[in-house]
């Protein structure tokens, strides 16, 4: 059943089965359930899996710096990766990070005898719920053999890390593997979806409603994203979606006393069709043939890096517009502190692929760096027009020139833009306040109580700790416990207890 081949063969698309939209009954009632009867109560501290398609990557700090501040609120955390990094450089934020890194198979070449022990010991263990998780991998168009296969494997992690709750980001691959985990072996998980796995035309969004209602919860960053997820996958749990804007470390990016160089243009972001540099380099063109003396500096790597070069060198822009590649941190916060003004022209691809609320544009405004964008997906969340930056329509080259020539020219506006884009993140996307409710919610759900969506209005104690957002579990017949809340550990798969231990399956890097 099982070949020797790498990932990538077991990827192929293969012909939608038709099936229920929604989970069966069985994924529901493993959430519900709470705590396995017969797990052992532990007193240590509570853990938390991250669970990533690849760590680190370079793209990502938004993963890196959500997992650092939740260190620093004192969250014990592991990841875990279904792929090892394959980018030749990291930011320096990746260095501070605790958590140890594991990563899962990516091939059974040298793994094949093992991977036959571990499902063979799944399928002895509960026949019925390996048939269900093989139903699920036959059922849909968006899960692959090779996610079957890692399950096993991230139910073995789970054991030997005493891993109580998994986080996964983005609902793709690496989302599929968790709910085919869930379903062989009861291990608790909630997910975080973001742009490209929810609004590209090709997701399967039959297989992402069923990870959204086997979940204990899913964040959707931006209010545009949960109701979209509400309006566009079947029988999804509405309730079970709740809204988590990512937030923006306030006193690493912040404005600087210094003067900003005059006439100068920042934009930073991977060099993808979604993010529309291309329109941007038309803008600048056009604020050039007006007389304007511009410099442009425009930070990523990615798939258009080669038509957009064309472009520049095709109008004779190479004066005024530098593709830097990537930047550090710590090169980002410099130039956002300097430049004139951060231009972000979102668009929506052709494929439906789009941006939510690009952690650059939060970045640029806490730094008081005047920003203008597009109206696309969640952008007016964080963007009032004529507020906090400026806003035009997508692809509108014309409108996107006059946007910047505005600011660059117009003191008093973009000295007023700079104030009120960092009043906004402030209020709505400071890192510590944000996280600190999403720690609540993984904590909760770590230690077997139920995750309340707001905060407020629930409170129970977590190994000492009042935690706002949470409350006991208790499933209907269990009876009344005794003596104050009883915080069980869900999360393992079936059969382990929080101190079992076997042999790591895994290849491991610290």
């Amino acid at each position: 059943m099982l070949l020797l081949v790498r990932r990538e063969m077991f990827d192929r698309r293969r012909p939608h089965i038709t099936g229920e939209a929604t989970p069966d009954a069985a994924d529901r009632a493993d959430v519900r359930a709470g705590p396995a009867p017969h797990m052992h109560r532990s007193p240590r501290k509570p853990r938390v899996g991250y669970l990533l398609r690849m760590y680190p990557r370079f793209s990502q700090t938004f993963i890196v710096n959500e997992i650092l501040e939740l260190e620093r609120q004192g969250l014990d955390i592991r990841i875990a990766s279904t792929r090892k990094p394959t980018e030749g450089r990291f930011h320096e934020l990746v260095c501070r990070v605790r958590a140890e890194a594991d990563y899962l198979p990516e091939t059974l070449f040298g793994y094949l005898g093992k991977t036959c022990r571990v499902h063979g010991h799944l399928f002895r263990q509960s026949p019925e719920r390996y048939a269900r998780a093989l139903r699920a991998t036959l059922r849909y168009a968006g899960a692959t053999w090779f996610d079957f296969v890692q399950a096993a494997y991230l139910l073995r992690w789970a054991r030997k890390k005493r891993v109580d709750h998994l986080h996964v980001h983005f609902g793709t691959e690496e989302a599929t593997v968790a709910l085919l985990a869930h379903i062989l072996g009861g291990l608790s998980f909630s997910l975080a979806v973001h742009a490209v796995d929810i609004f590209r035309r090709d997701v399967d969004r039959a297989l992402l409603a069923r990870k959204v209602n086997a979940s204990r919860f899913t964040v959707a960053n931006t209010d545009f994203n949960r109701r979209f997820l509400i309006e566009n996958l079947p029988h999804v749990e509405a309730s079970n979606i709740r809204l988590s804007y990512n937030g923006v470390d306030l006193d690493r990016f912040k404005p600087s006393d210094r003067r900003r160089r005059p006439c100068t243009i920042l934009a930073i972001g991977r060099l993808v069709e979604k993010k529309g540099f291309i329109h941007l380099i038309h803008a600048v063109r056009r604020l050039c043939d007006q007389g304007m003396s511009l410099k442009c500096k425009i930070a990523g790597e990615g798939p258009e890096k080669r038509r957009l070069k064309q472009e520049i060198e095709g109008h004779g822009l190479a004066s005024h517009i530098v593709l830097t590649g990537p930047l550090q941190h710590g090169q980002v916060r410099e130039l956002m502190q300097r430049y004139s003004c951060f231009v972000l022209p979102c668009v929506r691809a052709r494929d439906g692929n789009m941006d939510g609320i690009p952690n650059v544009l939060l970045e640029a405004l806490a730094s008081g760096c005047p920003v203008v964008s597009t109206r696309v997906s969640a952008i007016p969340e964080i963007i009032e027009d004529g507020v906090s930056g400026l806003l035009v329509e997508p692809g509108d080259v014309q409108g996107l020139a006059q946007a910047v020539r505005r600011i660059l020219t117009d003191g008093d506006l973009a000295g007023s833009l700079s104030q009120s884009g960092r009043r906004c993140t402030e209020e709505k996307f400071d890192i510590v306040q944000n996280i600190a409710v999403m720690r609540g919610w993984l904590l909760a759900a770590a230690c077997g109580m139920e995750c309340e969506d707001h905060p407020a209005s629930t409170r129970a104690l977590v190994d000492g700790e009042e935690v706002p957002g949470a409350r006991v579990f208790q499933e209907s017949g269990r009876g009344p416990q005794q003596d104050g809340p009883v915080v069980e550990r869900p999360g393992l798969p079936a059969g382990a207890s929080s101190h079992h231990t076997d042999h790591s399956l895994l290849s491991h890097e610290g």
